[in-house]
C-alpha cells in the first residue's frame, strides 16, 4: 500500500475516535514544528539522520534558521524556555509565523504554497463557524497531494496526518464547529493556577493547597466575575479577517422561511446567482480572534 493513498481501508478511523476532537491551538505548534523538521532536513532529504556528518549538517541548518527568525521576526524558534517549562514554540509563536508567509517560506525554503496550504487549514479549523465538509476535505486532499509531490521523502507527523485526512469526518461528527471547542481557555488559565497555588491556597498539605485552587477556580469562573474584566480582555486581543479562501470553505447560513420580505428585496433586482455571492461577502466580514497574550505559554 503506497501512503499516497489516503482513501484506503488502513486510514478509516473507528467511529469513537472522533469525538475528541482537532485541539485547534496544538495544531498551530505542531504545524509550525513539522515545518521547522522538514526545513532543517531539506539540504540532505532524508527522513531519519544516522552519519554524523548528516548529524553536523543538520545542527548547522537549524542554527542557521533560528538565527534568521530572531533577526527577521524577533521571534526565537525552537529553543528551551530558561525555565524548563516546555520550548518556545507556543500558540502565539507560530500564529505570528504563518501570519507572513513570504517571510516564513524564504526563512525555511519551504514552498510557499503548501505553507499558505497550512495556514488555511489552520484558520479553518479555528473559526467558530461551520464549514462545508466536502470542500474542506477536497481542500485537505489537495494539500496531501501538493506535499506527496514535493517531499515525499519526509513522512507526515501524526498531528499533520490527523488534519489532513481526519478532520473533515471529526467536524462531520461534532455538534458544534470545531473551532468553538478549543482548549485556549483552558490552556489560558495554566499560569492562574500556578499563582493560586502560590498566593490564595494553603501549603499545609497538598490535599489542602488542590481544594483550595480549586475551589478558586470554581468561584472565578462564575459568568458575573469573569464578565467583570472582559473588556479589558477583549481589549487584548488582535482581531484579524478570515482570509477569502476560508470563506469560501464556509457552510452558507441556512435563509429563514419567514424572512423579511424588505431585506431581500435588493437580491430581486440582481441576477439570479448573485444572491450566493453577497452570502459570501457577508460571511467575509467576520473574524477570528487571536490571542496575543504573551503570558499564555503553552508547556
Amino acid at each position: 500500500m503506497s501512503i499516497r493513498d489516503l482513501k484506503s481501508p488502513v486510514f478509516e478511523p473507528k467511529p469513537s475516535t472522533l469525538k475528541y476532537g482537532v485541539s485547534p491551538l496544538h495544531a498551530w505548534i505542531r504545524f509550525l514544528e513539522f515545518v521547522l523538521h522538514l526545513s532543517y532536513r531539506i539540504g540532505i532529504k532524508k527522513w531519519q539522520v544516522r552519519n554524523p556528518e548528516d548529524k553536523n549538517t543538520i545542527k548547522q541548518r537549524k542554527q542557521e534558521i533560528q538565527k534568521n527568525f530572531w533577526e527577521k521576526m524577533g521571534l526565537h524558534i525552537d529553543k528551551p524556555k530558561s525555565n524548563g517549562c516546555g520550548s518556545t514554540n507556543d500558540g502565539n509563536t507560530a500564529r505570528r509565523v504563518f501570519a507572513n508567509l513570504e517571510l516564513f517560506a524564504s526563512i525555511t525554503n519551504v514552498d510557499i504554497d503548501l505553507l499558505r496550504h497550512f495556514h488555511i487549514i489552520l484558520v479553518s479549523i479555528s473559526c467558530e463557524f461551520r464549514i462545508n465538509f466536502k470542500k474542506f476535505n477536497d481542500f485537505c486532499i489537495d494539500t496531501a497531494d501538493l506535499y506527496f509531490n514535493k517531499y515525499d521523502w519526509y513522512p507526515m507527523s501524526a498531528t499533520v496526518h490527523k488534519i489532513l485526512v481526519h478532520s473533515a469526518q471529526i467536524m462531520e461528527a461534532s455538534l458544534v464547529p470545531v473551532g468553538c471547542l478549543g482548549e485556549n481557555a483552558s490552556e489560558a488559565r495554566n499560569k492562574f493556577y500556578k499563582k493560586d497555588r502560590i498566593a490564595h491556597a494553603r501549603k499545609n498539605s497538598r490535599s489542602n493547597n488542590i481544594v483550595d485552587v480549586f475551589n478558586r477556580a470554581m468561584d472565578s469562573s462564575d459568568p458575573l466575575l469573569s464578565s467583570i474584566c472582559l473588556n479589558n480582555r477583549t481589549k487584548n486581543k488582535l482581531i484579524r479577517r478570515i482570509p477569502h479562501e476560508v470563506t469560501e470553505l464556509l457552510e452558507l447560513p441556512a435563509v429563514p422561511d419567514n424572512l423579511d420580505v424588505a431585506s431581500t428585496s435588493r437580491h430581486e433586482d440582481d441576477d439570479e446567482n448573485c444572491s450566493s455571492d453577497d452570502d459570501i461577502e457577508m460571511l467575509s466580514e467576520y473574524s477570528f480572534e487571536l490571542e496575543v497574550d504573551i503570558e499564555q505559554d503553552l508547556e
